[in-house]
């Protein structure tokens, strides 16, 4: 009965997991390709410096999982000495009729006296800045890697979406950040949240009848 319980509960796990395909997913094993697949790199920093979205760098620190520098990453160069960071990142367009669950990975390097600051938002599907509501500026951690998950209830747009995540702060106290494994998915549908609550039900009654 147990290993009867236990295979429903696992169908019931697939069933609801149909429902939470994912409308973005991107590990950045290769920087080079994010234009051709719809992503949107924007240094808008002033003054403007010398690098910007990268691949990256191993010596700093590695993935969260994967290749060693499958991540992404940017510096403090990415505005002039003395200038303020503005670095973009912008996610190829998604629905959101269905409300979204966003999922990504940050990691800042460490360096006494030096901090790396990020912030994330939703467009209605424009790509420019101006058009995104953003989070406030938080610290990226330096002692690992920290998940971070936004929840867009469905409701609170229709059509298409643009999530963005920005490197900001002030370039002289800057260091070095990295993104890693974004993932959007729509929020799964009521209906198989129900199915995978009776699978969790039907092992715990099993469990009841055995004791029994």
């Amino acid at each position: 009965m147990m290993k009867k319980v236990l295979a429903a509960l696992a169908m019931s796990g697939m069933m609801a997991s149909a429902h939470a395909d994912y409308l973005v997913m991107e590990g950045f094993d290769d920087v080079s390709t994010l234009a051709a697949k719809g992503w949107v790199m924007n240094n808008a920093s002033t003054p403007l410096g010398t690098t910007g979205w990268y691949q990256g760098d191993e010596s700093q620190f590695r993935a969260q999982n994967g290749a060693p520098s499958s991540y992404i990453a940017a510096n403090y160069n990415n505005a002039a000495a003395g200038g303020t960071i503005a670095n973009w990142l912008i996610t190829p367009e998604f629905s959101i009729d269905e409300g979204a669950i966003v999922s990504f990975w940050v990691r800042g390097a460490a360096a006494d006296g030096f901090s790396d600051m990020f912030s994330f938002g939703l467009s209605n599907g424009s790509a420019d800045p101006g058009d995104f509501s953003i989070s406030r500026a938080r610290d990226a951690d330096t002692d690992g890697w920290v998940h971070y998950e936004a929840r867009f209830e469905k409701g609170l747009a229709t059509g298409n979406a643009r999530f963005a995540l920005l490197y900001a702060g002030e370039a002289d106290l800057s260091n070095y950040i990295g993104f890693d494994n974004l993932r959007i998915s729509a929020i799964p549908e009521p209906s198989s949240m129900l199915i995978l609550g009776a699978g969790v039900m039907g092992l715990v009654a099993a469990r009841r009848r055995k004791r029994g």
